[in-house]
Order: structure tokens, then C-alpha cells, then sequence
């Protein structure tokens, strides 16, 4: 019996694990995207003017980073005193408490601390009667394509640390060879929707459709309630 690879891959930086050309198989790498946040920290910069290291406070609190600097300059008599006070906001996925703070020579405080590594998410797919869904004012697409020659269980959704992915792979035989497909794409989710409501449906033609709501419709309705 002889085993035949074909694969496609959409995904900036990768590459298919196999690939078939002039008869043989070509082994190729598939490396871990670039823009993970296993490898990645993030960080925020603060310029406070001429202060010292040593007159600057940090704390975090609330899920917020407050920078307070304070000098005062003169006797016991008299003296000037000059303070200012920054409040940065710490994201959802930073881990807030291994946020690190240092001065830079030209006044800069910097900010930085690891991104939170979450568990990764399936996401279940939907059957949807009639068409494909179609982009709107509240609800973006993020992928569309067509998957009819792959059954259900066939195809995954998922959803890590930002990063969405959608793969499939199936098995069938053609003319006493067994022929392995399969289809890789990835994508980062922009941040202008909530990525924690990600949607997945496939129609009857088999186009399968992942989209999320604009995360400023979102905003909007949880500011009525």
C-alpha cells in the first residue's frame, strides 16, 4: 500500500508538514508562529520628566499599575514641590502579579510583566441552513471557506491566547492507495471584536464561517445594563 500526503496551509511563517512534489515527499518544519504569547511580554512605557528612580513610587492595584512621583526641592523653610501621578490600565491576559518597573537615564518608566498563557479552546461548529453567513455591522468575519469534502468530526476550531485556528484531516482510498488530506489556517483576532464570543457555523454546501461581534457592540450593551 502506498501513502500519499496532500495538505494545504494559509499562515503567515508556516509551512505544511508535508508536501508532495515530483513524486516524492517533502518533510518540512512547522514552527511555532512568531506572534505567540509564550514568547512575547508585554510592556508599557511612561514618560514622568525629571524625576529620579528613587522619588518614583509603583503599585499595582485594582487590576491597574498607579506611578506616583513626588520631589521636593529646598530647606526646611521653604521649598517647591513637584508630583505627578499615572494610572495605566493592566490587560485582561497580563499576568498582574509579575508586572517589573524600571527607570530608563531619560526619565522613562518602564512597565513590563508576561502575557497568561490560557488553555486552548474548541469551539464548536454549527450547522447553519441555507448560505453562508455574510459579514455585518455587529458581527465580523473572520474566516470563510469551504470544508465539504471533510466530514464534521473532521474539522477543528480552536482558540488560544488569541490566536484562532481552524485544521481538518481525512483519510481515503484511491485506486489501492491511501491518500491523507488535510488544511491548516491561522489567524491572530483583531482586537476589534470580542474574541471571547467566537461562532462557528457550516452550511449545506459545506462553507464554514467563524465570526465574532464587534467588541464595541458589546461594550455598548453591557453599558446599558
Amino acid at each position: 500500500m502506498i501513502l500519499r500526503t496532500c495538505s494545504t496551509s494559509w499562515m503567515t511563517g508556516t509551512q505544511c508538514p508535508f508536501s508532495w512534489g515530483f513524486g516524492r515527499p517533502t518533510i518540512q518544519r512547522r514552527r511555532r508562529p512568531e506572534n505567540s504569547l509564550e514568547d512575547r511580554k508585554w510592556t508599557y512605557s511612561v514618560k514622568l520628566g525629571d524625576f529620579d528612580e528613587q522619588h518614583v513610587k509603583v503599585k499595582v492595584d485594582g487590576g491597574k499599575v498607579i506611578i506616583h512621583a513626588k520631589y521636593t526641592d529646598g530647606n526646611d523653610e521653604w521649598g517647591d514641590t513637584v508630583e505627578r501621578t499615572r494610572t495605566v490600565q493592566i490587560p485582561e491576559n497580563v499576568d498582574a502579579e509579575k508586572i517589573h518597573s524600571f527607570m530608563k537615564s531619560d526619565g522613562t518608566m518602564m512597565l513590563e510583566a508576561p502575557y497568561r498563557v490560557s488553555e486552548e479552546k474548541q469551539l464548536q461548529v454549527v450547522p447553519q441552513e441555507g448560505r453562508s453567513l455574510v459579514a455585518s455591522d455587529s458581527h465580523s468575519n473572520l474566516m470563510t471557506f469551504n470544508v465539504e469534502n471533510y466530514r464534521p468530526e473532521e474539522v477543528k476550531v480552536l482558540c488560544k491566547d488569541g490566536m484562532l485556528t481552524a485544521q481538518g484531516e481525512r483519510k481515503r482510498s484511491e485506486d489501492g492507495h491511501e491518500i491523507r488530506e488535510s488544511f491548516f489556517r491561522q489567524m491572530t483576532v483583531p482586537r476589534s471584536v470580542d474574541g471571547k464570543n467566537i461562532q462557528c457555523f457550516r452550511d449545506d454546501e459545506g462553507n464554514l464561517t467563524i465570526r465574532a461581534p464587534m467588541a464595541e457592540d458589546v461594550e455598548m450593551e453591557q453599558a446599558k445594563k
